[in-house]
């Protein structure tokens, strides 16, 4: 049951992440006048937020009891979607959406530590599988429930739907969550390496997510990109000699925690890309409306989740390398196949539907053993910013992929098919 509360909220953090991408053009018809740059704040603001927030969410649960965190973060989520909903203008439009990151932002890794406090290690792939998959299961069904509601009921809906399971997870939590409380004698968080640690992570998100749209010589951009170098070595150089840090970055000189990181790092990346040309292609190469867009993705990510949920027993079975080598195959295959098949008389069932299909398979089965691997050996009263830690790298990857697939494809009006083939080989 605890696995299951906490991972409700993997799920609806997905939701948050995917739904208000297909909403955006119903919600600036809805904001008329008010200018599409403002808007669009409401989707990047959220992703930079939720990096720039993530470290400090972390080490705060480890500080002053998990559960804690956990249930203050969930309180500012469903406060601000409540905030969304009947939004008045476009800047409470923004408001709310950037008061849903700093509420996921808290409430994310406090539970998942929460969780893997109740499991021995050799079951911890399995509970990091198990959440992981919801929450790719979020992910997934986002755009096409997304579609459904704004369609039917209004855009306004969207941040409404999730609400009775965020109220459920509030209340249920002090019964089935652990406490999690902070190790006696904790020291006092370290304020200045709060404030250089997210602004250094804010900073790089705000780089890479701007990018694509403003030019990577745009002062924006530039700027940014130069506040992160002066910020994340300080920070870094602070970490390493005060006493309680935000992060210690010592924990990246284990072995699996590097090497499963950098490897997150990759098939992040990777999978924000891939997942982003596909609307591109249903939409600009074969015309799709946005549902029938939605609904035709929706098997790609539910064929990770489903097989994330398996993976944690298939490691426990056959060890993490094995499963980890033989499922990195998969997606090779899957995107060779796109590549190849995807020509100007291609077919869904035929041509797009597998190679998805393979990509998402071994997608699923790579990421959560990876997951868990990025957690072995860290001490149980770091896990909170470890896995805070690993979440800012993967919202950084994730941006840093979209930019990458957004370069390869380019500015056209009509993407030329070439270049979709070019972005599932790079």
């Amino acid at each position: 049951m605890a696995l299951a509360l906490a991972s409700s909220t993997s799920l609806t953090v997905g939701l948050a992440v995917t739904a208000v991408n297909i909403a955006f053009p119903a919600i600036e018809r809805d904001f008329a006048g008010a200018s599409r740059s403002t808007l669009s704040w409401g989707l990047t603001g959220y992703s930079i937020t939720l990096a720039s927030l993530l470290l400090m969410g972390g080490r705060l649960a480890d500080q002053f009891g998990r559960r804690r965190v956990f249930r203050l973060g969930t309180a500012v989520f469903v406060l601000s979607s409540l905030a969304l909903a009947v939004a008045p203008t476009p800047a409470a439009f923004v408001a709310g959406r950037l008061g849903q990151a700093v509420g996921a932002a808290f409430a994310s890794p406090a539970s998942l530590t929460l969780v893997l406090s109740r499991f021995p290690v050799s079951r911890r792939t399995t509970a990091v599988g198990t959440w992981t998959a919801v929450g790719t299961l979020g992910a997934a069904i986002g755009p096409s429930l997304s579609a459904v509601v704004t369609q039917g009921l209004g855009w306004r809906w969207i941040f409404v739907v999730p609400l009775p399971v965020c109220v459920a997870v509030w209340v249920l939590a002090p019964r089935l969550l652990p406490e999690g409380a902070p190790e006696p004698g904790a020291l006092p968080v370290d304020v200045w390496g709060v404030l250089q640690g997210s602004a250094g992570v804010g900073l790089v998100a705000a780089a890479i997510t701007e990018g694509p749209a403003l030019g990577w010589s745009h002062p924006f951009v530039v700027g940014a990109a130069l506040g992160a170098a002066v910020l994340l070595p300080t920070f870094v150089r602070r970490s390493l000699h005060h006493r309680a840090p935000l992060l210690d970055v010592r924990l990246f000189t284990l072995r699996t925690v590097w090497s499963a990181n950098a490897a997150t790092v990759l098939l992040t990346a990777a999978g924000s890309a891939t997942w982003l040309a596909y609307p591109l292609f249903l939409v600009q190469r074969w015309h799709y409306s946005l549902l029938r867009a939605g609904i035709a993705m929706t098997p790609f990510p539910l064929t990770a989740s489903l097989t994330g949920l398996t993976a944690g027993r298939l490691v426990e079975r056959h060890g993490i390398r094995r499963v980890v080598a033989i499922g990195s195959v998969a997606p090779l295959a899957g995107l060779g196949w796109l590549a190849w098949r995807l020509g100007p008389d291609a077919h869904y069932a035929r041509d797009l539907l597998p190679g998805g299909m393979l990509f998402n398979l071994g997608w699923g089965l790579v990421y959560a053993p990876v997951t868990a691997a990025a957690l072995r050996g860290v001490p149980q009263g770091q896990l909170g910013q470890a896995t805070a830690a690993f979440s800012a790298l993967r919202q950084l990857a994730g941006g840093l992929g979209i930019a990458a697939v957004i370069a390869v494809l380019g500015n056209a009006d009509v993407i030329p098919l070439h270049a979709f083939d070019q972005s599932f080989l790079a």
